[in-house]
């Protein structure tokens, strides 16, 4: 009877630490992903507020494909202002995204000027 017990409560026991230890990891891992997510969305509005259409587009069309490479190459400063306070993973994820974005709607925007400049030539060279 005395065994029987023993077994019981080492199974009880055994049962309650697995049940914190998993969620203790639900509840990190959690908060790893919501770090991600919300250094990514705010890495993606600041990208949208620090790239500057009309001066890429118009660097495009003066510059063609060397605008289009003076995009590629360009990077923008990070907001330090926005990472104060912030934990070592959200700044890592921020700035990796920041950089990403802005090359991005750099080259985008460049590329849009120069294929604006194309077009414009050509209806130039076909209409004059």
């Amino acid at each position: 009877m005395i065994h029987v017990l023993y077994i019981n409560r080492f199974y009880i026991t055994l049962t309650v630490l697995l049940i914190f230890s998993t969620a203790a990891y639900g509840a990190e891992s959690t908060t790893k992903e919501q770090v991600h997510s919300q250094a990514l969305a705010d890495a993606q509005r600041d990208a949208q507020l620090a790239v500057n259409k009309v001066t890429w587009q118009l660097t495009g069309c003066v510059g063609n494909v060397f605008g289009i490479g003076a995009a590629l190459i360009y990077e923008p400063r990070i907001p330090t202002d926005r990472l104060m306070g912030k934990s070592p993973e959200y700044v890592g994820y921020y700035a990796n995204e920041f950089r990403r974005e802005t090359k991005s709607l750099q080259v985008y925007h460049a590329a849009t000027g120069c294929s604006a400049f194309g077009i414009g030539f050509f209806l130039w060279y076909i209409l004059g």
